[in-house]
């Protein structure tokens, strides 16, 4: 059972630490905060890589053609697969041939040698298409998830122990710990999925501030 004069010691100890002690725990609060929007920066980043195509204009339709455009370009089916899951191999004028996952609709309406429309954005072609059917690129999202939890875990570790009641504290560590495998988690589901923005930042950044509050004020 905790110590009901616990939290007023807590109190007392900090308010009674030295202005240099009170600006260590100061820079571990910027500090982590620093770290934490980084990896809320990453995770913005790899999403909209991921999925920025669908909202992104064609190239010769955009105002500056640039980067963050589609460019189509005409792909030819060049092998079938059917192990259970259903394959594409689809060869580009431009670069290698891929393979795409596709649904039986799909598979069964292209032969060796269909042509299908390639979708290219930032460089690698992210979707491939065919009289109404889509299919886009797999890209596995547990390691861009797992450099994204690592700096979060780092940045809430170093909030927590900045923010905490005593700096004896080892919430700091813990709660890193166990906020950059929630991070780890939530983010490899929405890196799959093709959310608005608002949605994609808010539930996760929501989620990180009740987690990072609750840490603090057990600590």
């Amino acid at each position: 059972m905790r110590d009901p004069g616990a939290s007023g010691g807590n109190r007392r100890a900090r308010a009674s630490l030295p202005t240099g002690a009170l600006l260590v725990q100061g820079l571990l609060v910027l500090a982590g905060l620093a770290v934490t929007v980084l990896g809320f920066g990453l995770f913005l980043d790899v999403h909209d890589e991921m999925h920025g195509y669908r909202t992104a204009p064609a190239c010769d339709a955009a105002a500056e053609p640039g980067p963050d455009c589609n460019r189509y370009e005409t792909g030819r089916v060049t092998a079938r697969k059917d192990n259970g899951d259903h394959w594409l191999t689809v060869a580009r004028e431009t670069a290698s041939a891929g393979m795409y996952s596709v649904d039986q609709d799909f598979y069964d309406d292209v032969q060796i040698g269909t042509s299908v429309r390639v979708t290219v954005f930032r460089a690698r072609a992210v979707e491939i298409s065919y009289r109404g059917h889509r299919a886009d690129t797999f890209r596995d999202p547990h390691l861009p998830a797992l450099e994204v939890a690592a700096l979060i875990a780092v940045g809430s570790a170093l909030t927590v122990h900045g923010l905490a009641r005593s700096r004896d504290s080892g919430a700091g560590p813990g709660s890193g710990l166990g906020i950059g495998f929630l991070a780890f988690v939530g983010g490899s589901v929405l890196l799959q999925m093709p959310l608005p923005f608002a949605v994609t930042l808010g539930v996760p950044l929501v989620g990180w501030i009740a987690l990072t509050a609750t840490a603090v004020a057990r600590a």
